[in-house]
């Protein structure tokens, strides 16, 4: 398909339907690729955003809440019934299309400037999300909170994303993968780009569909859109590959005007879309730490703590409160006797060194080795509870470091 003077009549019709609907796809689902994007295709987003519950509610007579769009979850009902919408569209714009245009022998030039947004776009998505994997923040190291849940009460994502945020090593690997999608943004790298872009995306895939996380039809769309970048290829690939024969990658040729000012104003709108691109994704990582530093400020009394009431009952401090994690500012977790979670809000006054928790104001102290004393004085009688603290370095998880020789393997 590569430049070919004459494409078969099937070539023609799978390009028009593939063109539409690939186009229409990248446009309302840009999840954060293109920079800026949003503000152009807004119209066209709100346009779904309308034409997408309607076809729900009176075509397919689905019922959903019709206030949901795209959100944490890339997986919603909205987004699965406008994949279809778009499939309609692209059959009924496909069968248009070749009406109005039956004397066209190939679509060239079309189908460069469409891997050029393919290639873009998978290319800024994939460096999205390497660039954040980098900074350890898509998947955090496991809280205080989940190194003290128990297995059972970890969902599949919740686990995955445990597993997986443990290791920072682990994580700048992946990033480092994800970002050598920019190999994609020149012909002469896309086939390689595509190679590495093909197998990174379908490890996401597999982890999305059986880990039940709710990207599944984004990273589905970059195996599939990496898939199509090298189906010109595929007889090469093929050879070399499969058959161990010598072969020739051939590179898609980009259309070249009669007036220079074209071909030149092309290339700077290239570098001018890459330095906005840079600029935007500095901003939006250094607002994203910002963010996760703001919303994760950790308590300055952090820690896991074992209640000790010395064998009296207390007043202010639940009988059945067993432990208590004071992770972030403002809230914390218990876990009691049988060891079910709760969340509790409280207030610490570092100037006063008061807290109040369960409606009570306590005074505290900490001791040297981060056991914190909480005093209270009710008119009847004085209460002292000690708040022990435990060594998360004693953690399994946490004190098993790297180790290159293991005469036997370590597995608890």
């Amino acid at each position: 398909m590569i430049n070919q003077l004459n494409w078969t009549k099937s070539e023609r019709i799978a390009f028009r339907f593939a063109f539409i609907l690939i186009l229409t796809f990248i446009i309302e689902k840009n999840n954060g690729a293109y920079p800026l994007f949003e503000i152009i295709t807004k119209p066209i987003v709100y346009l779904f955003q309308e034409l997408t519950p309607w076809f729900a509610k009176n075509i397919l007579k689905y019922n959903y809440d019709y206030s949901i769009y795209t959100n944490g979850s890339g997986d919603t009902s909205y987004d699965w019934i406008s994949l279809l919408l778009f499939i309609i569209i692209a059959s009924i714009a496909c069968v248009i299309w070749g009406i109005l245009d039956q004397k066209r022998t190939n679509y060239n030039t079309l189908y460069y400037y469409l891997t050029v947004f393919i290639r873009y776009y998978i290319a800024f998505m994939l460096f999205n999300y390497g660039a954040i994997k980098l900074l350890h923040a898509q998947m955090p190291p496991p809280t205080l909170n989940k190194l003290m849940q128990p297995l059972h009460e970890f969902s599949p994502m919740g686990l995955a994303w445990t597993f997986l945020g443990f290791s920072k090593g682990y994580n700048i690997f992946m990033g480092i993968v994800e970002i050598m999608a920019v190999l994609l943004l020149f012909r002469k790298t896309m086939v390689l780009g595509a190679l590495i872009t093909m197998a990174t995306s379908i490890n996401i895939m597999t982890v999305n569909y059986f880990y039940d996380v709710p990207v599944k039809m984004i990273s589905t769309a970059l195996f599939a859109f990496s898939l199509f970048l090298l189906l010109p290829n595929f007889k090469a690939l093929y050879a070399f590959f499969i058959l161990g024969k010598s072969a020739e990658i051939r590179t898609i040729d980009k259309p070249v005007y009669s007036k220079t000012w074209i071909n030149k104003g092309l290339i700077a709108l290239k570098i001018i879309f890459l330095v906005v691109f840079i600029v935007t994704q500095f901003f939006s990582l250094s607002n994203t730490q910002k963010m996760i530093s703001e919303y994760f400020k950790k308590s300055s009394i952090n820690g896991i703590f074992k209640i000790d009431r010395q064998g009296k009952s207390q007043k202010s401090i639940p009988k059945d409160w067993n432990y208590v994690i004071f992770e972030f500012e403002g809230t914390l977790i218990t876990r009691d006797t049988n060891y079910q979670k709760g969340y509790q809000q409280y207030i610490l006054d570092e100037r006063t060194k008061e807290i109040t928790i369960n409606n009570y104001k306590l005074k505290y102290s900490v001791e040297k080795n981060g056991d914190i004393i909480m005093k209270k004085k009710f008119p009847s009688h004085h209460e002292e509870i000690r708040l022990v603290k435990q060594r998360q370095q004693d953690f399994e998880l946490l004190k098993r470091g790297f180790n290159l020789i293991q005469e036997h393997p370590y597995n608890r």
